[in-house]
């Protein structure tokens, strides 16, 4: 990122329902970042220091210790900017910046995140996939929400991946939304056309057409997968729903792949734990999508550099 030519911005706005007070602690105490942000978080915005990792970060591998630093803070205006180096998918890494901006509108907060990364460091639907799964677990954790997906990015193999959450939606909603096309519609894929809801039936997603290999009501739902499918191109996802308390346990698993993969290497992997929580997301709160909600364009600043 050399030049004021070759950035791009991702910009995303939640709403949360606390004052701002409090949605501004949670992206600048602590403990609070502990917990929906990073496993290992430092921060003094004071000193203006910051450091974090751990294995729940996405484009860090768990044992990447890279130096973070805060590039500018203002508590009052609630602002804050750091710097974020990020493990491309190739294993370079490279410097990125983020800004924060808490704002009290008239009964909630909203906060407003920039993300500037080399327009070729990042493609848009990794940006999107990271700041679905960042801010789900903002809005959850600042509104009291059951735990999330948050899938470990370590450099565990599998020939298969499972995700899978919590909800306090019954189960047959939970089918009827994951099998209906106001349903997917709702959480997932706008562009969806139609569901042939029957072994052999086809889901049109409205870019790819795809194979329903299996339908039990209210229990499963499995169908072909072939956007990254690569050398793999018989994916199966299987969806599986389970009653439990006054809830339902969702999960997702995805495979087989030929050979034994890094599963958090593979777009899918942090795509699908993605879309999962846009699906809780929407279940419990009927709101739209934040991948969907994710602007990605070029930027013509140049993003501050990162100490290494």
């Amino acid at each position: 990122m050399t030049t004021e030519t070759n950035t791009k911005r991702a910009s995303v706005a939640v709403d949360v329902r606390v004052p701002s007070r409090v949605a501004w602690r949670a992206v600048t105490d602590t403990r609070e970042l502990q917990i929906w942000f990073a496993q290992q978080v430092n921060i003094d915005i004071e000193e203006k220091e910051l450091s974090f990792g751990g294995k729940y970060v996405p484009f860090l591998r768990y044992d990447d210790r890279p130096e973070q630093e805060i590039v500018s803070v203002d508590a009052d205006e609630m602002t804050i900017a750091f710097t974020w180096p990020l493990r491309r998918r190739d294993g370079e890494l490279v410097d990125t910046e983020v800004r924060f901006r808490v704002t009290q509108m008239d009964d909630h907060s909203r906060l407003d995140v920039d993300h500037i990364v080399g327009a070729d460091d990042l493609s848009d639907d990794d940006l999107r996939n990271l700041w679905t799964l960042l801010l789900n677990a903002y809005v959850f954790h600042m509104e009291g929400a059951s735990a999330w997906v948050r899938p470990e990015f370590t450099h565990k193999r599998g020939k298969d991946f499972r995700l899978e959450f919590w909800t306090t939606t019954k189960r047959d909603e939970v089918f009827e939304t994951l099998t209906t096309v106001d349903g997917i519609r709702g959480f997932f894929a706008p562009q969806v056309k139609t569901i042939e809801l029957k072994e052999g039936g086809v889901l049109d997603l409205g870019w790819d057409k795809l194979p329903v290999i299996e339908v039990e009501e209210n229990v499963k739902f499995v169908h072909g997968w072939r956007e990254v499918a690569d050398e793999d191109p018989n994916l199966e996802v299987r969806w599986e729903l389970k009653e439990e308390g006054n809830g339902t346990r969702v999960s997702l698993t995805e495979g087989p792949f030929s050979e034994p993969v890094v599963l958090s290497t593979r777009s899918d992997y942090d795509g699908w734990a993605a879309v999962m929580n846009d699906f809780k997301r929407f279940l419990e709160t009927r709101r739209h999508p934040i991948f969907l909600s994710i602007l990605v364009e070029p930027h013509a600043e140049k993003p501050a550099a990162a100490t290494n």
